[in-house]
């Protein structure tokens, strides 16, 4: 995310900038190292299950907060535009004479990301509440396949290519003489990672379809329920106007 986002932004042109880029990502992923050793201490010692933290109003977890949506910023915004710049290189897609137009693509890409995170903040912070309290409304389901056609493909697909391919080039493994090694293992990865990705959107599919399965059972249910009182109403109506008329009709 470090190494592909800061060569986007031309922040590694000079060896210096390289160098300072290579320092920079290093002691970075070193404590996402230490994150993912903590969750994993902490899964594990809690029966591999996650405590649920927000006991009082969310807004009152700022340490929390912060650890949560500074990683998301690292993790999705710049690892959404560095999986772009360096999945696209590490495929050969992207060469010497192609390199603004992969540029663009990666920043688009990060923008894109960049609008997500913030509204995972807004829905954090129970802004614009409305928007994601009703699972079934149009908005909300456009977005569940957004994020599993979209967001899961870049960050999880691309990112693993571009993972193993830019943290190769950082702990120096990766040089010109050792490039035709690591883009087959890049190329591997992500097309491990790619046949998850399949199976994750077949069950996301499977669900979809049982959640509108659902949705129209209950949906004919109410309608049967409306069908019966409107019944049950005219027949009380009936029963009304037939004694009436018989009052009427009585010497």
């Amino acid at each position: 995310a470090i190494w592909g986002s800061s060569d986007i932004l031309f922040l590694r042109d000079t060896p210096e900038g390289n160098e300072r880029i290579r320092f920079v990502a290093v002691i970075i992923g070193g404590v996402f190292f230490i994150r993912y050793w903590w969750h994993v201490k902490h899964w594990w010692q809690h029966e591999r299950d996650y405590l649920q933290i927000k006991t009082n109003h969310r807004r009152t977890h700022r340490l929390s907060f912060f650890q949560i949506y500074a990683s998301k910023f690292v993790l999705q915004v710049l690892g959404g535009a560095g999986a772009i710049w360096g999945c696209a290189e590490a495929v050969t897609l992207r060469h010497y004479s192609n390199t603004m137009e992969w540029r663009m693509a990666a920043m688009v890409a990060g923008s894109m990301f960049l609008i997500r995170w913030t509204f995972q903040i807004f829905a954090y912070f129970l802004y614009l509440a409305a928007l994601w309290s009703n699972p079934s409304s149009i908005h909300m389901t456009i977005l569940r396949w957004y994020e599993i056609l979209v967001v899961e493909l870049i960050l999880e697909v691309f990112g693993a290519v571009g993972a193993v391919w830019g943290f190769s080039e950082i702990v120096t493994l990766r040089n010109p003489e050792t490039t035709k090694i690591w883009r087959p293992i890049a190329i591997g990865v992500g097309a491990i990672f790619l046949v998850r990705w399949i199976f994750h959107l077949i069950n996301f599919i499977q669900s979809e379809r049982e959640s509108v399965a659902a949705k129209s059972q209950v949906q004919a249910g109410e309608t049967r329920s409306e069908e019966v009182e409107d019944s049950e109403v005219a027949d009380l109506q009936l029963k009304e106007t037939t004694d009436t008329e018989l009052i009427e009709t009585t010497p």
